[in-house]
């Protein structure tokens, strides 16, 4: 016998990811009859009243005879408390279809209401902010709690908590040096180092001075482009955080796929999302991908290649 809801998966994306390139939430449970629509006020209500703003928040149902599988999804600048506030969701929504009048409803909402409080930035740091995004600059909060406008030898950061003070002086950004830095992402299986050593050596060729890094993390790869230190970067991104949290980087100058490799990472549902998961750099790069077209396994990557594909 099914239960009322059991979450099978929950993703915060916080950067582009296989589903597009926005920051959001999806989530995935598996019900005994269709939630979707208590699944979708509940969302709803929940962000109001925590103060978590959403936008496209779709909810669909299937059935495969025995049950209903719910896919829910949304984008908020906020992406990991999104996907608390999707866990206490479905869990609420369980305990209502059990009966269980011992579920705590409100403690663990107002706890999501006190963080995203703490956690919002204040008006002068957003308007810094909504300035960077003006003038195209990427943007993000560190995981120390400082804004990050820019990447590496080209960015520039800042402590929001001062701004909180009547009265702050709001500190001015260089905005005139601030900018991106060159940016190489490769994916692929076992052959993804011996394509980082590869594009890192025909870097240092022209005369840069490139950071290196193979299995990059999400967390890592953030690090790097916050470093004043790093003026040219090539990561070889680790697929499986791709598919959990995206890539840390909203444009890079060349994306390179070496293979797709033999063992599937447990992160992916199927084949198809394996491969997305690879491609994923492949839409955010300015040039033609450079793509292992010996590996018959990528092939399907190369029509979506927005400008084209060189081999590697």
């Amino acid at each position: 016998m099914l239960p009322p809801i059991a979450l099978q998966r929950l993703r915060a994306y916080e950067g582009p990811h296989i589903y597009g390139p926005w920051t959001g939430v999806r989530l995935r449970a598996r019900c005994d009859s269709d939630r979707s629509l208590r699944l979708r006020a509940a969302i709803k209500d929940g962000a109001q009243f925590i103060g978590l703003v959403i936008a496209y928040l779709e909810v669909t149902a299937s059935t495969d005879g025995a049950g209903y599988t719910l896919n829910a999804s949304f984008t908020t600048d906020a992406p990991r408390l999104g996907a608390d506030l999707c866990a206490y969701v479905v869990e609420g929504i369980g305990a209502e279809a059990r009966g269980d009048e011992t579920w705590d409803r409100d403690g663990p909402l107002f706890a999501l209401q006190s963080r995203r409080r703490a956690e919002a930035l204040p008006v002068a740091a957003l308007q810094l902010v909504a300035e960077a995004r003006r003038r195209n600059l990427p943007c993000f909060t560190r995981a120390d709690g400082w804004v990050q406008i820019g990447y590496g030898a080209r960015g520039w950061s800042f402590d929001p908590e001062p701004l909180r003070a009547r009265g702050a002086s709001v500190p001015q950004p260089p905005w005139e040096r601030l900018g991106r830095i060159p940016i190489v992402a490769v994916t692929g299986g076992a052959l993804r180092g011996v394509a980082v050593e590869r594009m890192a050596a025909e870097l240092a060729s022209l005369g840069a001075q490139p950071v290196v890094i193979d299995h990059a993390s999400f967390a890592v790869t953030r690090e790097l482009l916050a470093d004043p230190r790093t003026e040219t970067l090539v990561a070889g991104l680790d697929t499986g955080d791709i598919l959990r949290r995206g890539v840390a980087f909203d444009a890079c100058d060349l994306a390179v796929i070496s293979d797709r490799g033999d063992e599937a990472p447990p992160d992916a549902d199927d084949d198809e999302e394996w491969l997305r998961a690879l491609g994923v750099p492949m839409l955010l790069a300015a040039q033609p991908a450079r793509i292992n077209l010996s590996d018959p396994h990528v092939l399907p990557l190369v029509p979506y290649a927005p400008y084209g594909v060189m081999a590697l």
